[in-house]
């Protein structure tokens, strides 16, 4: 279960005496009243809706947590573009394009050209962030924005092509599907005192028993995370189950950084022979050019890569927000699929459709979180530790 969202923070904004002087901080502009108005109400709505959501049934809740987003996502919108709620588009841009009668996993929505998802998208691609601790250890953010609206049109997307690629997913996942997410977890150590030195982790559930099957397990990570294939191998170990490789920021396109003569091999532990970190004279590789957009830049965990789409980088906030309106959308328009899947019936020909239920509703729970707390850091710096603008 996630940590519970605190919403004193959100009612916080809600005021507009508070909330028109952080609107000037982010922007450099200060908001009329009338829009800072219109910012605030929109927030009280998007958190009075998630607020009933909690205690609302499961057959209506999606639609709820929906409506919220709404209201969340143009707050956002009108605050960082300061027009007014007037000027929004009132289309979706996108449209349900699930089969009538289709399993829960299939519903599938289309990325259209201009609506409140384009706005909302291109606002908080803006904002994907990389976030670890930097020269003396000050929390710093690298932004590395996600795809744009322009570069999302005409996408479809099934609700399981989503829920692979929201984090914090990922284990049920496994559990629903039998198959691994769209999402790596990384663990970023910056050593700026090693001439900005950068060691990714990877703690993998595959197990390695020799060069072989280490070999096997990177080329897997590295098929997988693409700027891992021009960095170097450090070390690869077991410990809690998993198998646990780190890889430093250094070119490795002239060696191959897995063979004996230079991964050494001691006591079932493998380490490069020579450290990498200690090694100044190797040039290092600049984050900020090889690092793809990545996910939790906003929730104080670790990163996660989320895997592209059609080579394509979405947003983990528009993928919350394409995953609630298809929930709504079935509640809305496919009553009869949702309460069949809640009551768990199976029909003559027809199993049962309720494998997702677990995952679609840890999945609301972490939309009551995420969204949230991702709107409260992009509106009060000063309640964001790696802003920027502090």
């Amino acid at each position: 279960m996630e940590d519970k969202f605190n919403w004193y923070k959100l009612k916080f904004l809600e005021s507009g005496a508070n909330l028109k002087p952080l609107i000037k901080t982010i922007t450099g502009r200060e908001p009329s009243t009338a829009i800072t108005r219109e910012i605030a109400v929109c927030l009280q709505q998007g958190r009075l809706f998630y607020e009933a959501a909690e205690k609302a049934p499961l057959e209506i809740r999606p639609l709820q947590l929906f409506y919220g987003m709404m209201n969340f996502a143009k707050g956002l919108v009108i605050a960082k573009t300061l027009k007014p709620l007037s000027m929004l588009p009132t289309s979706h841009g996108i449209r349900d394009i699930s089969a009538q009668e289709c399993r829960l996993a299939a519903l599938a929505v289309k990325i259209n050209s201009e609506g409140t998802f384009q706005k909302f998208n291109d606002v908080v691609s803006a904002f994907t962030r990389i976030c670890y601790f930097g020269r003396s250890n000050k929390p710093t953010s690298t932004y590395i924005p996600s795809s744009s609206s322009k570069e999302l049109l005409g996408f479809e997307l099934c609700l399981k092509d989503i829920f692979s690629r929201i984090p914090g997913l990922q284990d049920l996942y496994r559990s629903t599907f039998s198959e691994d997410a769209n999402i790596y977890s990384l663990v970023i150590h910056f050593r700026a005192e090693f001439a900005n030195y950068c060691e990714v982790r990877i703690d993998d559930s595959e197990l390695f028993t020799n060069r072989t099957t280490l070999r096997l397990l990177v080329e897997k990570l590295r098929s997988r995370i693409a700027f891992l294939n021009n960095w170097m191998i450090e070390s690869a170990e077991q410990g809690w189950g998993n198998s646990i490789i780190c890889f430093g920021n250094i070119d490795n396109s002239s060696i191959d950084d897995l063979d004996e003569n230079c991964f050494i091999e001691s006591s079932g532990k493998f380490r490069a022979k020579f450290y990498p970190l200690c090694n100044i004279n190797k040039p290092r590789i600049d984050i900020a050019q090889v690092f793809p957009p990545m996910g939790q830049g906003y929730s104080n965990r670790h990163p996660v890569v989320i895997a592209p789409l059609n080579g394509q980088y979405l947003s983990e906030f528009s993928l919350h927000y394409l995953g609630l309106y298809l929930l709504s959308s079935l509640v809305r328009y496919r009553p009869h699929v949702w309460g069949r899947a809640l009551s768990r019936t199976m029909l003559q020909d027809i199993p049962a459709d309720d494998t997702l239920l677990a995952l679609i509703e840890q999945f609301m729970e972490l939309s009551r979180s995420t969204i949230p707390e991702m709107i409260v850091k992009a509106l009060n710096p000063f309640e964001d530790s790696y802003s920027t603008m502090q």
